[in-house]
């Protein structure tokens, strides 16, 4: 095992209960730029729905003549935020996801912006996340900008859930939940402070329900793939496919993070080629 800032505790916990708060993880000041950032982004589309692929809505739980603005997509790719390439390229955070990858080469595929607006309610129900698990682990890596609770549409979990497999139905999250929301059976609300970090299982039941509060809580979310997952996956699996483009993202976020931090230690990052992912594909 790569060493890193978990500790065997955090990663035993992680395998059993699907998910790992870990609180404190980065300074204020490494995620002050990605606050300034996504506020301006929140802006463009609050107010009316705008023309953009990237801006998420969905409709208001009271209101059904008005959308909420609830995600932004591609952060890099499309918005080109050199915020969250100094953020993807922290070797803190790259060193936990290796920990708890076992080691393995691996990439982040989603750079998102995740938020609840003050007052609007669009809740996200009781989900797995729609990714289908080859080799555990696969999860997401939330970085906290705000203060989460459930009055303002914090992150539930039910811890152990991902013990089941991947199943995404409406009969297994009944099964887990009852048909209840965030007093479901054995739910744990995720108290969160700006700059906690939360890694969560794509397979462990969690949701977000709405904000009835006076604040934002924005959160950015990368999905992380790993080699040893995406290998084994149809030719044809966006996963697969966009895996090289993803883990070429990821080593240019660390390129950044080296020539605007000269005295910090890069993190020691490792690629698969096409060659690989071919000699691999054929085994």
């Amino acid at each position: 095992m790569p060493a890193g800032p978990l500790t065997t505790a955090d990663l035993d916990f992680f395998r059993a209960n699907g998910y790992l708060h870990l609180k404190g993880f980065l300074p204020q000041a490494e995620i002050e730029p990605l606050r300034q950032d996504s506020a301006r982004l929140i802006a463009r589309g609050i107010d009316k729905r705008i023309d953009d692929p990237t801006y998420c809505y969905g409709q208001d739980a009271q209101d059904a003549n008005r959308q909420c603005l609830f995600r932004i997509n591609d952060l890099i790719k499309t918005h080109d935020l050199d915020s969250v390439r100094l953020l993807l390229g922290h070797p803190k955070l790259l060193g936990a996801v290796q920990q708890a990858t076992g080691g393995d080469y691996f990439a982040a595929q989603v750079h998102s912006l995740v938020f609840k607006i003050p007052h609007r309610g669009y809740p996200v129900p009781w989900h797995q996340d729609p990714v289908k698990v080859y080799r555990w682990p696969v999860f997401n890596m939330d970085i906290y900008l705000d203060e989460a609770n459930p009055d303002n549409g914090g992150l539930h979990v039910i811890p152990h859930s991902h013990l089941g497999g991947y199943y995404g139905t409406p009969e297994f999250v009944r099964a887990w939940t009852q048909g209840r929301e965030a007093d479901a059976p054995g739910a744990v609300a995720v108290r969160t402070q700006p700059g906690d970090v939360l890694f969560h299982s794509t397979s462990v039941l969690h949701g977000s329900f709405w904000n009835r509060s006076e604040s934002l809580r924005r959160t950015l979310y990368l999905h992380f793939n790993h080699y040893q997952d995406v290998i084994m996956r149809p030719e044809d699996d966006g996963h697969r496919t966009e895996y090289l483009r993803a883990q070429q993202i990821t080593a240019e976020a660390i390129e950044r993070r080296r020539q605007l931090r000269p005295d910090e230690k890069p993190f020691d990052y490792r690629l698969v080629d096409e060659a690989m992912m071919g000699l691999a594909a054929a085994q």
